[in-house]
């Protein structure tokens, strides 16, 4: 069987609510396919079927990344001759320096999967340390994995030194047998939301970050809170703090108070319900996606999605067919996507619809981990055993 060695910030199972939720349930469907060890220096959960390294670091600030740098690239140096293939899909400095090391000094076959087109923002000198880094491991590695040709043109820009012969193509994945259309759990529900704000209920998931665009989303919320003052939107995700003062700020200055409700992180298992209780996702990023994992999400979900023309979003929102596609800072036509399908209850069904059949095409686990898996297969000249 081929052994894997693959890299997360925190196994948490799906408490988490970032992208380690993502990773857990992808680990745990490659682990029936091949040998995967994860190293990570946070472990919270034991219940997996992968094995798990738990790297050493040092919990000081100042200290931390390089030790975790230090620590990744040990395991590297420990597995050196069990190993056959390190795959990374993030482009953290621990992550990619690893990735690096374990082709240039000990020869291991590479995947690096970019999952976004945004790289260490903004230019300063840490951070251009990291993309520099980032970029020695991009031309490292064997194999480059994006989620969709639309991103090509930003990471060409990036690395123009990028051998376009090594890239290869993959959607993001959802479990369709998790993430499903219903009835939402309202007692769940109502942790974070009162059920009485239920009827007109948008919903965004994501970091409250300058990428992301969430002032944009609440300035054309703002339009949509004057032709149907009863909406609520729900912004569910980590804050990044002075951004989110501002949106908060933002937020007072529209006098929008009692039509938003910030939610804070929610863990994976119970952004399920948030998505099947909301009448539609909303999404207002201004750059640097790849696929977002919370679109598919919600469109598994079925439900329609109104986003903004970045990356490889337009790739899963098709316009007029599961959602709206709007450019970025068009607030007037943000708001009247939004609006058009919050009023067309039959509009609003056929995208739902639409979504679902669109996930269950081209987004799903079933479909996207054996494509993987053949990708990793072609990587080694090896034949897979399949674990049951």
């Amino acid at each position: 069987m081929i052994r894997v060695m693959t890299f997360v910030r925190r196994i948490a199972g799906l408490l988490e609510p970032s992208l380690e939720s993502e990773f857990y349930e992808e680990f745990t469907e490659l682990s029936k396919y091949l040998e995967l060890i994860v190293v990570s220096d946070i472990v919270d959960s034991l219940n997996h079927r992968f094995k798990v390294y738990r790297a050493w670091t040092i919990k000081f600030p100042k200290v931390y990344g390089l030790s975790k740098i230090l620590s990744y690239c040990y395991a590297v140096f420990k597995f050196r001759k069990s190993v056959d293939v390190i795959y990374v899909r993030t482009f953290s400095p621990p992550e990619t320096t690893a990735l690096w090391l374990g082709k240039k000094v000990f020869r291991k076959k590479t995947i690096l999967l970019l999952p976004s087109t945004w790289f260490f923002e903004p230019p300063s000198l840490k951070n251009r340390i990291y993309k520099w880094i980032l970029a020695k491991a991009v031309y490292a590695a064997d194999l480059i994995i994006l989620y969709t040709p639309l991103m090509l043109p930003e990471i060409e820009k990036n690395f123009p030194k990028i051998m376009k012969e090594k890239i290869k193509y993959l959607h993001n994945g959802v479990n369709t047998e998790r993430f499903t259309p219903g009835e939402p759990d309202i007692d769940i529900v109502k942790r974070y939301i009162s059920s009485e704000k239920l009827e007109k209920l948008l919903l965004y998931v994501g970091r409250i970050s300058r990428k992301k665009g969430v002032i944009n989303l609440v300035k054309s919320f703002s339009k949509i809170v004057e032709k149907e003052p009863d909406t609520i939107l729900a912004l569910a995700g980590r804050e990044e703090k002075w951004y989110a003062d501002e949106v908060r700020r933002v937020i007072k200055e529209l006098r929008i108070e009692d039509n938003i409700v910030f939610l804070g992180p929610v863990p994976n298992k119970d952004v399920i319900h948030l998505m099947r209780a909301c009448s539609l996702f909303v999404y207002s990023s201004i750059g640097g996606e790849g696929i977002p994992r919370a679109i598919l999400e919600a469109m598994a979900c079925g439900k329609p999605v109104v986003a903004t023309r970045v990356s490889g979003i337009p790739e899963a929102v098709r316009d007029g067919e599961t959602g709206y596609i709007v450019e970025v800072g068009d607030y007037e036509v943000f708001s009247d996507r939004v609006l058009r399908i919050l009023r067309d209850k039959g509009l609003r069904e056929r995208m739902s619809m639409n979504a679902r059949a669109l996930i269950e095409r081209e987004f799903n686990y079933e479909k996207i981990i054996p494509q993987l898996v053949q990708l990793i297969e072609g990587l080694c000249g090896k034949t897979r055993v399949v674990n049951k």
